[in-house]
């Protein structure tokens, strides 16, 4: 069978005007809006590291997990608790093996809070010089 022009033309002028046509109604298309109002972003609670003190100074205090030996810790401080530590400091800082909890962001190592007693200083005496 072969095709008549006659026939073939009016036929691909139909097909060329319903691709252009349907292309236009895409683009032309909008979706519909199915957002909801946005409330602000609750800051997340901070997490918590239950250990013991191994050593700290005015910049990080190092602690180990109470519940894995194994694992250690550093934490630098938040500008709050940076002048808590320095008053802690003054008066003699944690000791080895004082318990501590220290609340931090997530995703970070900067301690927000401090929780924990510091124990009394301990102070070594000089060796007593006079065995005469």
């Amino acid at each position: 069978m072969k095709l008549n022009p006659r026939v073939l033309l009016p036929i691909l002028a139909i097909a060329v005007g319903l691709t252009f046509s349907s292309t236009r109604a895409v683009a032309q298309a909008q979706p519909l809006s199915t957002n909801l109002p946005v409330a602000p972003a609750k800051p997340p609670k901070p997490l918590k590291f239950d250990g013991q003190v191994i050593a700290s100074n005015s910049a990080t205090i190092t602690v180990r997990s109470r519940e894995n030996a194994m694992l250690t810790q550093t934490f630098s401080y938040s500008p709050a608790v940076r002048d808590q530590m320095i008053k802690i400091l003054n008066k003699g800082g944690y000791q080895f093996g004082d318990k501590v909890v220290i609340h931090y962001k997530p995703g970070t190592t900067e301690a927000v809070r401090l929780q924990g007693k510091p124990s009394k200083p301990r102070v070594f005496a000089a060796p007593s010089s006079s065995q005469e």
